[in-house]
């Protein structure tokens, strides 16, 4: 059968990640090109008696439809964590709960990009998160980054020059694969511009919580007074990406649609 495929596949081409991990996972390499937390780090025997727990305790809870947004409890619990270690979480924003990071990229393409509008992000980036993006159509221009993150310059004339820019995605913290985090003052610059510019930002933070010195430099989240920042945190690197569990914040009135 000659198959007839929808605009938004007939581009696309095998995932770039599965033929790094095809690759990494050859016992005889050892691979610097996958992001892979090391097996050894899992919290194997915690998660075994959590999970004996909960499925004694509270099959139906667990095994059962839930809401949307998430499991209750874990919503509530990351909204404090935020609110006390990185000053996030206004009063008319909203947090749920995805199936790993890059679902957040999948609901905020979807809800926000139209074919041929422009999303803005930094030359590297995550392939992943690109290849969710492309997947809509969407073009993708990027802006070099420098050691203390994108370059702002480069950002404003790229805005300026793209009218049909409505996103610009960042990863904020040892951005992927740039190894790099963005300054205060970039974060700053980058959110006046995006606010100029009536764009709204992704700020992924998949590796922020994995600092083991030095300060931590506050998210653009932080400072969002206008709901403009879709703030995207994970589990894969911090506890085990097979649990497929990671978390969105962004104003209700966006959230609503996502929803």
């Amino acid at each position: 059968m000659n198959y007839s495929f929808s605009d938004k596949v007939l581009a696309l081409k095998p995932n770039a990640i599965r033929e790094i991990l095809k690759s990494a996972s050859d016992p005889d390499v050892i691979s610097l090109s996958a992001g892979n937390p090391a097996p050894d780090a899992f919290p194997v025997d915690a998660i075994r008696e959590i999970s004996e727990r909960m499925l004694r305790e509270n099959p139906i809870g667990v095994l059962q439809y839930g809401v949307s947004e998430g499991y209750t409890p874990l919503r509530d619990t990351l909204k404090t964590y935020l609110k006390d270690k990185h000053d996030i979480g206004a009063e008319d924003d909203e947090l749920i709960i995805v199936s790993g990071a890059q679902q957040v990229m999948d609901l905020a393409a979807k809800t926000f990009l139209n074919e041929g509008d422009v999303l803005v992000c930094e030359a590297p980036s995550f392939v992943g998160a690109l290849n969710t993006f492309r997947s809509y159509n969407t073009e993708l221009v990027g802006v070099p980054v420098d050691p203390d993150g994108m370059n702002m310059e480069a950002l404003e004339k790229t805005l300026d020059e793209n009218p049909r820019a409505k996103l610009i995605y960042t990863i904020t913290n040892f951005q992927n694969p740039s190894g790099v985090t963005m300054s205060l003052e970039k974060k700053k610059r980058l959110y006046e511009l995006a606010k100029a510019h009536n764009c709204l930002i992704i700020e992924d933070n998949p590796y922020g919580d994995l600092r083991y010195y030095g300060e931590n430099v506050p998210a653009i989240k932080s400072f969002d007074t206008d709901g403009i920042v879709i703030y995207s945190g994970s589990f894969s690197k911090v506890l085990a990406p097979g649990i497929r569990v990671g978390y969105m914040m962004a104003n209700k009135a966006a959230m609503a649609k996502m929803i």
